[in-house]
């Protein structure tokens, strides 16, 4: 250490370039490094989607979704497998092991599913496989609106106009336009003409796809040139659809005499609305790994370059901007840093009592932070909230090695040594026990490579930043603070750095801690009941996952009964627009109607579906948080008798799952139903328990058509064909695509208004048999009204029915606790096969509380390993680690207070807690040997050095706890993670101060001479 202090003070400007030079690659560090609202994750799942048009969720349960899943099982590292099958479409959710090679596994999951090909219906949609990341959630939603309620015109806009310029933006993956009217060429059909003639529709669908072509028909070849050939048969008109001839019984008839065809829309299956406005919804997404708030600015130039082009009358909205909530969340941190810095800065002036060395300990701050960044750019993390998050924990301790470093200066120079051998002296003391105290710090980091999931992939980045920002501070201190205290730490100014004041709080001290030493059983009996005494308050504090973030936006999606037409899905919504018109704070109200299942791509879309996205005003400009809000939109919800079910969600940040889920397996789904309806009815008496949702339910009407195997047989028609020409009849069928002004427009065959649209005249439709003649369905199938299931649901193969539900006013772990307990005395499950399970935030937060326990004791036996190497002794760091229990007593104190429950927050504070508390007590014990070795006695040694330690001892605990204040006060928007851990460190180093100044100097002497009376006994 003498080596780096000496080469610092020898060669100034050679030092001052260094610092010139990490302050230039500091700034282009911040430039580059990637700005997004959390780390970007990589989670071990990947999702299966396909279509099977007309299919049940029991045909695809059966047909799809198990031969998918017995297939992939076999898959190496397959943690469990989930899927959902309902109508016309099965969805499997594969989830790995943390650490999979997600790129190997999606290969594998290929492979599985071509391999199945053969088990699974023709006709079903090739299956797609996507791999799930929450960074790719939309970055923007944005709305069309116009004065003139013209929305076809604010559809073509929408696509043509808005959507092709913001797929070129550069960092943009994809935009999806919703909403509006689509334009098509819609072929009505009539079935009597058709039966007449003896054409069916599937004939009719053929020829027009096999006209509308153009063809590559070879090539004319002459000794000086070649020409191709194409056949151009492709439509340029409407009338090339009309004349299209169809050959019949009775000859070839065009097809306009068979059917009316005309150019316009089709039916609207989804509508979309602002602040109930007829509107065009556009969804932004962003390409994996792009800068959010980079790529947001490029889109909001461009759309107001879009803007400026547009008619007046049509306007466009942003909604959603992602970026904003990341923006005020940086800022909110950032702001906390300087307030924080701020604050240190004010308690170094107060202990110090002059201008330069306040100075030149506080510059310590924005070099640590520069040379950070520099470590942040070069490990490849982006600029978010924990990252941002972890700086703002680390500015408190940045310091604390330059005060201990400077303090020790101090010492030399009172004893009139020149400022460069003062600064040389006095860093090479203390360099080897900073170091080792900043190792402590580092090492308790070291844990999290070992551990796996969600709060590891989370919190890592944040242990990082941790960790680079106390490495810059070693530099700062070691290099830096000796330079600076060479250069401008004059005599004058120590002479008067001690004010009476700290004199005699010295004094004090010193008579207090004397006569610690003089009873110290008494101490030693008083600090460890005090300590068992803190357990009490652990039954009052509660559990938590991760604390909820108020992103200024809650989402509302409302279930109407199955079977509502889009008209009456839009009346409903009328009601409940004019119900939240009544709720204040509300700034945007963005309204889908019809909207698409998020986990059913490419699915119909639902018209009893109604989605809400409503933005508040800023957290600053309302009294309430976001899920009180919320709570109260729920209230008014219940008061409309059409909403089967309504889910009200708020504060989300997209990683936690739901607070309470309950999974409940077994092979047969009527005893499943009949076990949730009895696990619902106890559910409901939890007090707090909010949105109990089933995902089963009955509610679909179904009809079956059931074949006479033995009558279809011997007229030809086979299951497939039956089920595909009811189908086309009954929702239509794209024949092709014309296109028309560079826009492509399907030409859809449906039957007239008055087709197949009710039971009876389906039992009459006719069927045409191998022999060509028609019979009517009747004949060959029987019919039966039922309700069936919307949606099966199973995991690892076993039927499953999930309950969930939201928690308000409580802590999620004491609801969850309560749930169990019910479900323990009420409930009998009718055999082995059947298990009740709890999933969600409660299975999250037992993973990582388990998870992260280990990594604590793993922390602490790192801790004691780093110690026992500096001391060259397995005595010393075992009393100094006795500092790092009793911290409990300050922390469980501190939680109590502020109302925070023990959440993964707690567990991270306490694992940076474990690395800080020993810091101080490894500067005393040092200094405390080092005297003993000069020649005095335990006793003291333990007077002089105590004494001695005790200004920086309190000024590196309240610089960190002034730097961490404003976290631990929730100061700003998205700062709800860091506050439990910000809360923990304080309550805790507030304890571990009087446990290192008090505790440890006692138990030293009485572990000291215990040894003493042992060696005597010896020889």
């Amino acid at each position: 250490m003498s080596h780096l202090a000496k080469l610092a003070v020898m060669r100034p400007v050679a030092m001052t370039m260094v610092i010139i030079f990490m302050l230039i690659i500091g700034m282009v560090s911040v430039k580059n490094i990637a700005v997004d609202l959390f780390p970007d994750m990589t989670f071990p799942v990947a999702v299966i989607t396909t279509n099977y048009e007309g299919a049940g969720p029991e045909e695809i349960e059966a047909l799809i979704s198990d031969p998918l899943e017995n297939m992939i099982g076999t898959i190496p590292n397959v943690e469990s497998i989930s899927s959902i099958s309902q109508t016309g479409t099965a969805l499997i959710i594969v989830s790995f092991v943390w650490g999979t090679n997600m790129d190997v596994a999606t290969l594998q999951i290929r492979e599985k599913i071509d391999m199945a090909r053969e088990y699974l219906p023709n006709t079903m949609a090739l299956p797609r496989v996507m791999r799930f990341n929450p960074s790719d959630f939309p970055i923007i939603q944005l709305a069309v609106t116009t004065d003139t309620n013209d929305m076809n015109t604010a559809k073509l806009i929408a696509n043509d106009e808005i959507k092709t310029r913001l797929q070129s933006v550069k960092g943009i993956a994809a935009v999806y336009v919703e909403g509006g009217r689509e334009k098509e060429i819609k072929v009505n059909l009539n079935q009597t003409k058709l039966l007449h003639h003896g054409v069916t529709l599937e004939t009719i669908q053929q020829i027009i796809a096999s006209e509308n072509l153009n063809i590559p028909s070879g090539q004319l070849r002459s000794s000086h040139e070649t020409i191709p050939i194409r056949v151009t048969g492709q439509f340029t008109s409407v009338y090339d659809v009309m004349d299209i001839q169809i050959p019949t019984n009775q000859g070839l008839v065009k097809l306009k005499d068979l059917a009316q065809i005309e150019e316009g829309y089709a039916p609207i299956n989804q509508i979309s609305l602002l602040n109930n406005k007829p509107a065009v919804g556009i969804t932004v997404y962003k390409q994996s790994g792009a800068n959010t708030v980079e790529v947001t600015k490029q889109v909001q130039k461009t759309l107001e370059k879009i803007q400026k082009t547009l008619p007046s009358e049509y306007k466009v909205t942003a909604v959603f901007e992602q970026s904003k909530f990341i923006n005020q969340s940086l800022r909110a941190v950032l702001s906390n840093i300087l307030t924080g810095s701020g604050l240190a800065a004010v308690i170094l002036f107060v202990f110090l009592k002059h201008f330069r060395s306040t100075v030149i300990i506080f510059l310590a701050i924005p070099l640590s932070i520069v040379t950070t960044f520099v470590f942040l750019f070069f490990s490849k993390q982006t600029l978010n909230v924990l990252t941002l998050g972890g700086l703002a924990l680390g500015v408190g301790m940045m310091v604390d090695n330059a005060i201990v470093i400077l303090e020790n200066i101090y010492r030399y120079r009172q004893l009139n040594y020149p400022m460069k051998k003062a600064a040389i002296m006095g860093s090479s003391e203390i360099g080897t026990a900073i170091i080792a105290s900043t190792l402590t710090t580092i090492i308790v980091f070291l844990p999290f490579v070992f551990v796996n999931g969600l709060a590891a992939q989370l919190f890592k980045p944040l242990a990082q930043v941790i960790a680079f920002s106390l490495l810059a501070s070693l530099f700062t201190a070691l290099i830096i603070v000796p330079l600076f205290a060479s250069l401008f730490l004059k005599l004058k100014d120590t002479q008067n750095a001690k004010s009476k004041h700290q004199e005699l709080l010295k004094n004090k001290y010193k008579a207090v801690l004397e006569k610690a030493l003089n009873n110290r059983r008494v101490t030693i009996f008083s600090i460890t009941l005090l300590f068992i005494l803190s357990f009490v308050i652990v039954p009052f504090l509660g559990t938590e996952f991760l604390p909820a973030q108020d992103q200024s936006m809650i989402s509302i999606e409302a279930t109407l009964p199955p079977g509502h037409s889009i008209d009456q899905s839009l009346s409903t919504s009328e009601t409940i627009v004019k119900k939240l018109a009544t709720v204040d704070d509300i700034d945007i109200l963005y309204t889908t109607i019809g909207g698409n299942d998020p986990f059913t791509v490419g699915a119909r879309s639902q018209s009893n579906k109604l989605n809400y996205t409503i933005m508040l005003t800023a957290p600053s400009k309302r009294d309430r948080s976001d899920v009180e809000i919320a709570d109260t939109m729920r209230q008014l919800l219940k008061d409309i008798p059409s909403i089967i079910e309504a889910k009200v969600s708020a504060s989300d940040t997209g990683f936690a799952a739901d607070p309470v889920s309950l999974k409940i397996t077994g092979p047969n789904l009527q005893t499943l139903q009949k076990l949730a309806e009895d696990v619902r009815a106890l559910i409901v008496t939890v007090e707090g328990v909010r949105e109990l949702d089933s995902n089963f339910s009955t509610g679909n009407p179904l009809l079956s058509v059931a074949v006479f195997k033995d009558v279809a047989y011997s007229l030809g028609i086979g299951s497939m064909q039956l089920a595909k020409t009811i189908s086309d009849a009954t929702q239509g069928i794209v024949a092709s695509q014309f296109t028309k002004n560079g826009e492509e427009l399907p030409i859809r065959l449906v039957f007239e208004e008055n087709g197949i649209k009710s039971q009876d005249e389906l039992e009459n439709m006719l069927i045409k048999t191998q022999m060509n003649d028609f019979v009517p369905l009747k004949a060959i199938a029987s019919f039966t009204r039922d309700n069936g299931p919307t949606r099966i649901i199973r995991t690892n193969r076993m039927r499953e029915i999930s309950l969930t539900a939201d928690v308000f006013g409580r802590d999620i772990g004491s609801v969850n606790d309560e749930i169990e307990s019910l479900l323990r005395q009420h409930i009998t499950l009718p055999d082995s096969r059947y298990k009740i399970t709890f999933g969600g935030q409660d299975e999250q937060m037992n993973d990582a509380f388990f998870k992260l326990t280990l990594a604590l004791l793993l922390a602490v036996v790192l801790v004691y390993m780093v110690m026992a190497g500096q001391f060259e002794s397995f005595f010393y760091p075992f009393i100094i680690m006795f500092s790092v229990p009793l911290t409990l007593i300050g922390i469980l104190i501190g939680l109590l207070i502020t109302n925070q429950p023990i959440g993964v927050g707690s567990l991270i504070g306490l694992l940076i807690l474990t690395g800080i508390v020993v810091n101080n007590a490894i500067v005393l014990v040092d200094y405390i040997n080092q005297l003993k070795v000069a020649g005095h006695s335990t006793r003291e040694a333990i007077l002089e050095a105590c004494p001695t330690r005790l200004r920086p001892i309190l000024m590196t605990a309240f610089t960190t706890i002034l730097g961490l204040l404003p976290l631990s006060l929730g100061l700003g928007e998205g700062t709800e993670v860091q506050q439990p851990m910000a809360i923990v460190i304080i309550s805790g180093l507030l304890t571990s101060t009087c446990i290192t100044l008090l505790f440890i100097p006692v138990l030293y002497e009485s572990f000291d001479k215990k040894i003493d009376k042992k060696r005597a006994q010896t020889n």
